[in-house]
Formats: structure tokens, sequence, C-alpha cells
């Protein structure tokens, strides 16, 4: 039986019950003779069975003649499923969205912070969510004018039911000082934060060297733990993404796609495994929450007319298919910035510098955010859900 066939049998069984109301029935003081009572208790048990009968009967002719109405989808894989809300950060600050059509349900206002200069994004911001689209964490960094020092700090954002914000919290974590924090990822329950920072080169000509490398940090926030790997590479780590054993981090460093296991032994990210070489810098990446594959955008110099987000195993970099494309226009290179698996791994939201803010549920894409003169553009938003 179908939920619409199901829902038409409550109508009409509710609809039976309000046959019987206060005016149809005898005063208490004007007794029945029994075979009277009896005919009418059985009059007011059967109107509604009989409505109730009716509905099946004209619904099931119904599917004969038409056949069977497609089901609604609300479960796990479908539009109706996944997140319900997602955060964006752009040139109007940052926003909450309904994760199914795009539209606003809360504008955030965040703690004010020093005035600086603010990095990539206006308003310095970098976004991560747990993949449920109720909690987010938001990272700020913003360079003093004076000292030229950056400063980063870190806040939990939770919304509610109505895609409201019930919640903003500052300082989970202690803020970062001295380098600017270029990726952040939290896990799917909201207990490890992770965040990249940038290297540095220092010196110059025979003195030039990296003080320090790109460094990896993972702080663990019931008791607020940090543990870290450097690397000799200059430039970021980005596209940070956890999977769901909240142990298995995948990334990207230089030009190489790489997964990390934080429990194992080591301090710096020559222990991580690479998975794909030679991506395009920057890229989105995301792992999948089982950690068995790792989507990587326009990967190994893809035509510049066509963007691609492909699917590779963990395991041995192998391509395993293309998840999604699409053509575009123009002279300007097609990279996709952001990439996120949700929770479950059945959908996904995806940005690129010449593509819509979208979400795509299995072979499903709906634009949530186009370039226009109401919206940041494409090149200015980041979002998380």
């Amino acid at each position: 039986m179908t939920e619409r066939i199901e829902q038409q049998l409550r109508d009409a069984f509710a609809a039976g019950a309000e046959l019987v109301r206060v005016e149809t029935l005898r005063p208490a003081d004007s007794a029945l003779r029994p075979e009277t009572r009896l005919r009418r208790r059985k009059s007011l048990v059967l109107a509604p069975v009989m409505a109730a009968m009716a509905v099946v009967v004209a619904s099931f002719a119904a599917m004969a003649v038409f056949g069977a109405p497609p089901p609604v989808s609300t479960q796990e894989g479908g539009l109706a499923s996944g997140p319900r809300y997602l955060l964006t950060a752009g040139k109007d600050g940052l926003a909450i969205h309904d994760a199914h059509n795009g539209k606003i349900t809360d504008r955030v206002t965040m703690p004010s912070t020093p005035k600086g200069i603010t990095r990539g994004v206006p308003g310095g911001y970098l976004l991560t969510g747990t993949g449920r689209g109720t909690t987010f964490y938001v990272a700020q960094s913003v360079k003093s004018h004076t000292t030229m020092v950056s400063t980063t700090w870190f806040y939990r954002l939770r919304v509610d039911d109505r895609g409201k914000v019930a919640e903003v919290t500052r300082d989970v974590i202690a803020p970062v000082i001295g380098d600017a924090v270029s990726s952040i990822a939290i896990t799917d329950d909201g207990t490890r934060l992770a965040y990249g920072l940038d290297g540095k080169v220092c010196g110059a000509g025979k003195t030039l060297r990296f003080c320090p490398g790109a460094r990896l940090v993972v702080v663990d926030l019931p008791g607020r733990t940090t543990r870290s790997w450097t690397t000799n590479a200059f430039g970021n780590i980005w596209s940070l993404s956890w999977a769901a054993d909240r142990r298995t981090l995948g990334f990207a460093v230089a030009s190489e796609v790489r997964v990390l296991d934080t429990a194992s032994a080591g301090e710096t990210l020559k222990n991580s495994h690479t998975v794909v070489r030679d991506v395009d810098a920057p890229t989105g990446v995301a792992i999948s929450p089982d950690g068995h594959m790792i989507l990587i955008g326009t990967p190994n110099g893809e035509r510049s007319g066509r963007s691609s987000i492909g699917e590779y195993s963990v395991t041995d970099g192998r391509k395993i298919r293309t998840v999604f494309s699409a053509d575009h226009s123009g002279s300007t290179g097609a990279l996709w910035t952001l990439i996120r698996y949700d929770a479950t791994g059945k959908h996904l939201l995806i940005k690129g510098n010449v593509h819509p803010l979208s979400r795509l549920d299995g072979d499903r894409t709906t634009v949530l955010i186009r370039a226009d003169s109401s919206n940041a553009s494409p090149e200015e938003m980041l979002a998380a859900w």
C-alpha cells in the first residue's frame, strides 16, 4: 500500500468519525429499545468503514488504469533526504540556506574581531560542517595592520529545525597566532577539528629555506589535546575532509592528494599515503565517509572546455569513474573549489570557479546559488553542510 492510499484511508476514517456529533445522538434520558440501539451502533461503526472501503476500491481502480503513483523519496539518496541546511560565506557575510533550494533562512552575526587584513573570502572565513546540516565550525583569520601577524579565531555555530541560528560559540579552541589557517575540517560527531597552516619561505639566495613548511594540526575538542604533522612543502594544505572513522583524513598539499591515518606514529606528512599526483592546484578534494574513495576535481589536465569530478581508489589511486562533468565557455580554466560529502556519503555539495553552488543526489543535480546580482559570485563563496 502506498503512502498516498494510507493518507486517503486516514482521511476517510476521519470523515466518518465526524458523522458522530452531539446533535446526532439521542439525549441520555431517552432510552432506546435494545434492537434500536443495536442498529444505531452498527450504523455509526460502519459509516467510516464503508467510506474507507470506497477509498480503497477507487484507489486500486485508478492504479489499474493509470498505474501506481510514483514513490516519494524521503530516505537516503533522494532530494528530500540529506542535510536540511547549509552555511555559506561570501560578500554578504555568513548565511544559513535551505539545502534543498538554496533560499536564505537566516543571516549570521559573528562576534567582532580586530580590524585588519583578511585572506581569501571576504571576512577571512573558512567553513566546515558535520555533514548533517545542523552544526558548523567557522575559522576567521585577520592580519594586524601594525604587526602584520595573523590571528585565527574558531567558532561553533548551531542551527535549529527552522534554519535559524541557535548558537554561536567563540574560542572552541585557542586562537592560532602567527600563521594563517588555510583549511579546516570537523568530524561528523564534532569531536575532532583539523586545520592546515601555510608553509613559509625565509631568507634569500643561498639561505633560502622553508621555515617551516606547511603544517597539519588535529585538535581533540573534548580535552583540547593537539597533534601536528609538518612537511617541507611551500604553499598550503587545503580541502581537508574526514572519513567516518574519525582517524582518516584526506587533503591536498602542493600538487598531491594524500590520506593520513592520524592514529599512526610519526610527525611528518611523509607518513601519509599519496593517492594521486600532479593535480591542478588548488582543487576540491573529498574523502568518502567509508574511507575507500576520494573525489578530486579536474585532475591530470582535463581539457579546458570541460570540468569534471573523478572518483579514485584510496588504495591504489585508480580512477573508478567520473561522478560529474560540465561544459563551460570562455578563456577561464575551470577548477573545482569545493567538493563536500554529507555524513551519509550519498549527497554532494559542489562548486567551481565557473560552476554555481550545487548539490548532487545520485544522478540529480540541483543548482542552489547562481552568480548574479543578489548572490555572491562562485569565486567569492565557500559553503559547508
